[in-house]
Parts: structure tokens; C-alpha cells; sequence
């Protein structure tokens, strides 16, 4: 890279040096103010770049707090969803304890029904034709027939 001193006309980044050679080789008494002029821009310039670069910084700055508010939301929110998860696993698992216990209270009472159809069954299969029937038929008709024979002594005896 040339010394800015060799510099005839343009900077590397574009700027002329060809006025800012000319006037620190000159011997003119005249150069110091605008020497001075030229400080002044350049320090202007150079606030200008700081202010940018601050600006910069804090816009970094705002995000970063930004970032940091939302990972804050976001883990107290995670704390409460863990939180949930714990709650709804118990509360499943005490789910899980009622429907245990309901199947095996349901597996008894289709057992029980299941006797219960047996028995019934039984009893219609008996019916009217099976010997228990045709006895209490007979039984039937007997008493039947005494309580009629009562009721005619009954009659004749005139009460």
C-alpha cells in the first residue's frame, strides 16, 4: 500500500488527496485554517462513523434485550407446561387405576349375567311338559278339586 504522501489523486477508498498533499508541502501561511477546516471534517466524519456505530450497537443492544425477555417468557412458560405434563400424567394414571378396576367390576357383572341366562334357561327348558310341572299340575287340580268339595259341604251344611 502507497503512503499517502505519494498519492497524486485519489485515495484507495475514493477520497482526493491531491488538495490535502498540496497543503501540507506547501510553505503558503494561509493553510493552517483550512489544515484546520480539514481536522474539523475529518472529526465530523469520524463522530458521524461513532454515531453509526452506536446506533448500531444499540439497535444490538434492543434486540438482545428483546431476545432475552422472550427466552425468559419462553422458559417460564416451559416450567409451567412441565408442570402440566406431571399434573396430566397423574391424573391419566389415576384414569388408568378407575378403568382397571371398572373392566374387572364389568368382567364380574357379564359373569354373573352369564349364570343368570343359565339359570333362565334351566327354568324354560323345564316348562310346562317336565315332570316337575306335570306334578304340580296334578297337585294343583287336586287341591282345586278338595277346595270345591269344601264348599259344596259347605253349601249343604247351609253356610
Amino acid at each position: 500500500m502507497k503512503d499517502k504522501r505519494t498519492y497524486g489523486k485519489l485515495k484507495e477508498h475514493g477520497e482526493d488527496m491531491t488538495h490535502e498533499n498540496e497543503r501540507k508541502h506547501s510553505n503558503d501561511p494561509h493553510t493552517g485554517p483550512l489544515d484546520l477546516s480539514l481536522i474539523i471534517d475529518q472529526h465530523k466524519r469520524e463522530i458521524w462513523n461513532f454515531k453509526m456505530k452506536e446506533s448500531e450497537w444499540i439497535k444490538t443492544q434492543n434486540q438482545l434485550d428483546g431476545t432475552k425477555r422472550i427466552v425468559e417468557e419462553l422458559a417460564t412458560k416451559n416450567i409451567e407446561l412441565k408442570k402440566d405434563i406431571e399434573r396430566l400424567a397423574e391424573e391419566n394414571g389415576n384414569l388408568l387405576t378407575v378403568n382397571s378396576s371398572h373392566q374387572e367390576l364389568n368382567g364380574k357383572l357379564r359373569q354373573e349375567m352369564q349364570e343368570i341366562e343359565n339359570e333362565m334357561a334351566l327354568l324354560k327348558g323345564i316348562g310346562n311338559n317336565s315332570p316337575e310341572m306335570r306334578d304340580l299340575k296334578r297337585d294343583n287340580k287336586y287341591l282345586a278339586k278338595k277346595v270345591e268339595d269344601y264348599r259344596e259341604i259347605l253349601r249343604k251344611a247351609g253356610l
